[in-house]
């Protein structure tokens, strides 16, 4: 395949899917911002939403990249739930987890030096570990499916995986550290 070609194919695969959730993201964005009393109830949570989208962009942007990788080279299968993609889904969640709860602690400890008015690090823990962990069980399976979905139907997953993932990433991350903030709200903590 000649470079012009492997170009074309790069823009013909992508450009549709980055088109179409840029509009998702604006859905996201104005979602985001009609739930914004939410914060209101658990002070420092703006501090830890660009560290929860950017964990979730760099975990499922690697699972991506890793999936796309096995598919090609074959050690995961599209037909079954290979031991590939099993090693894979299990690494994505547990680093959801630990990263989660670095993250809270960072955002905790950020949230004191600034003298911002901030919930307490039990709370922080809480909701990032339980937004963390729920959005990346489902955005794990979700950039599974859309690996091998695009592999089967003759598409590069490095194309269509990626920025979808990403994309979809944001916006199951949003939803689930807003469910996260109102459950740990209605436990009274």
């Amino acid at each position: 395949m000649t470079v012009a070609k492997s170009t074309w194919r790069i823009v013909e695969e992508t450009l549709p899917i980055i088109i179409l959730f840029s509009f998702v993201e604006l859905f996201t964005g104005g979602f985001l911002s009609s739930v914004f009393t939410e914060a209101q109830f658990a002070p420092g949570l703006l501090i830890l939403i660009p560290g929860m989208l950017g964990l979730r962009g760099n975990i499922s942007s690697a699972f991506g990249a890793r999936l796309s990788s096995g598919l090609h080279l074959g050690y995961i299968s599209t037909k079954r739930f290979s031991k590939g993609l099993k090693i894979n889904l299990e690494i994505s969640i547990f680093l959801s987890f630990l990263t989660s709860i670095l993250l809270s602690v960072f955002a905790w400890l950020v949230c004191s030096w600034t003298s911002t008015s901030c919930m307490a690090l039990i709370n922080f823990i809480l909701i990032s570990v339980i937004a963390g962990v729920s959005s990346g069980i489902l955005l794990s399976f979700i950039t599974a499916g859309i690996a091998i979905y695009s592999y089967r139907r003759g598409l590069d997953p490095d194309n269509t995986t990626l920025p979808s993932g990403a994309s979809i990433g944001d916006v199951i991350t949003i939803i689930c550290l807003l469910l996260a903030v109102k459950f740990v709200v209605g436990l009274g903590l």
